[in-house]
């Protein structure tokens, strides 16, 4: 790697480039890179009117403002947190997959699928914490929160542009992207924020970039649903760093705390296109060992974020609905029971649109049962309007015998329920009207 290629640091929401001057220096002296090539990016997050668009169009104002080449391949790139979306949005933005003019991009504990602490951070005492010390008293950057907040739309639809765009931005040939996340929460008070598979502030299977697209149609014959999935374009290396939380991962709050930290983001940096393979490798090996320490310790469970996304064949967004997790076979009714018990962490709904939704899996726990006497799992939903129940307008889904379902057999559990990888999940209904809701009657 070229001593004189510029390296810009981008730092996450209510955070600020001074938090980041350890990290700089550091990266600076071990890869012995000039200082004037560090460029700390600073940009406002806690003002409620900044918008994602905001920041993605003043981030290129200021790249060309200082001059930075905008030549393929002639930068690299640190980012934390929130920064991991805006610069994704900024290469889809102004740039082609073979004109990034990002090479190694280093993503440390980024949302790209979003903050179980998002919607938190809107909430009073989000506004008391965080807004007190903001420039603005009293406010959070609410619309930048709104698309930090898990299942949100922007990071959807960000996700459909740069992950399952006709072309992938990521890979050998092209942006060299490795993610490192911890898998500790914070102490003391911030612990309040703490949840079983993340770093304190971001979940591992959020932060993960390598994701899948899963469609389930039921809008041309709901007893038999089409089912279509995908795997993200490109590729991009992935490791959960034991220890480390969202703050100490970037040399915060007396971070790193695990040697291997810096190693990984030297290697990051330096990793070249005939390395990459291997270097994914040695990272996801790394990270099998860590989360196979912690099959007795919930904290530490794989877990899959699973965003589901509904609407008919309209593209009108279905708001209320239940998506249904469950065994055909009466005599497996265990399964479901444990499903929706131990399997299940959590359920989120995104604040300003329910029709997307995020559901925490614990892969761990559902590998602990394959083991065991069943054979199927069946995945399907329950939307209103209730067509019978409406008579004029709604969606069949009550019973068996109006909707179908996803089969997932046994052996194919471990394709469809991932542990630190995020799966979106379009579910398409078929919105029915009744005959006399639009009558021609003869004279």
């Amino acid at each position: 790697m070229s001593k004189e290629k510029p390296l810009v640091i981008i730092h996450g929401w209510s955070d600020g480039f001074a938090s980041f001057k350890r990290l700089a220096h550091i990266v600076e002296e071990k890869l012995q890179r000039k200082a004037k090539h560090i460029n700390l990016a600073d940009y406002i997050s806690m003002d409620d009117e900044i918008t994602f668009d905001d920041l993605v169009t003043a981030m290129m104002c200021a790249w060309r403002k200082h001059k930075l080449p905008e030549v393929p391949y002639s930068v690299d790139v640190i980012v934390h947190s929130t920064g991991g979306l805006i610069i994704r949005d900024w290469l889809v933005r102004y740039f082609r997959p073979d004109t990034s003019p990002v090479k190694n991009l280093l993503m440390l504990a980024p949302a790209n699928f979003g903050s179980p602490l998002a919607h938190k951070g809107q909430a009073f005492y989000g506004r008391i914490i965080k807004g007190f010390r903001s420039k603005k008293m009293f406010q959070i950057g609410k619309k930048i929160l709104q698309g930090l907040e898990l299942a949100s739309p922007y990071a959807w639809q960000l996700a459909m542009k740069d992950r399952f765009g006709s072309k992938s931005f990521y890979g050998p040939g092209k942006v060299l992207c490795t993610v490192l996340i911890g898998n500790t929460g914070y102490s003391g008070i911030s612990a309040a924020a703490n949840e079983d598979g993340a770093d304190g502030t971001v979940r591992a299977a959020s932060a993960n970039m390598n994701c899948d697209l899963l469609e389930v149609d039921f809008s041309d014959d709901p007893l038999k649903p089409k089912v279509k999935s995908q795997t993200s374009k490109g590729t991009c290396a992935f490791a959960i760093i034991d220890k480390e939380n969202h703050s100490t991962i970037v040399f915060k709050d007396g971070g790193p705390k695990n040697d291997i930290t810096l190693e990984y983001i030297l290697g990051a940096l330096r990793v070249g296109d005939n390395e990459f393979s291997s270097w994914q490798k040695k990272l996801s090996k790394y990270t099998d060992g860590v989360v196979e320490q912690g099959v007795s310790d919930q904290s530490l469970h794989g877990f899959q974020n699973a965003v589901f996304f509904v609407h008919d064949q309209f593209k009108q967004h279905i708001k209320d609905y239940f998506v249904e997790f469950y065994t055909a076979d009466k005599r497996q009714r265990w399964l479901t029971q444990y499903f929706y018990e131990d399997v299940i962490r959590n359920i989120h709904a995104y604040g300003d649109d329910n029709s997307f939704r995020s559901v925490y899996i614990d892969c761990t726990n559902l590998y602990s049962q394959l083991d065991k006497n069943w054979e199927h799992l069946n995945v399907s939903l329950t939307a209103l309007p209730e067509f019978k129940q409406n008579k004029n307008v709604g969606y069949r889904t009550f019973t068996d015998e109006d909707i179908g379902s996803l089969v997932i057999p046994k052996g194919h559990i471990p394709r469809y329920f991932k542990s630190n990888r995020t799966l979106l999940v379009r579910m398409i209904l078929r919105r029915e009207q009744a005959e006399h809701v639009f009558q021609l009657n003869p004279l």
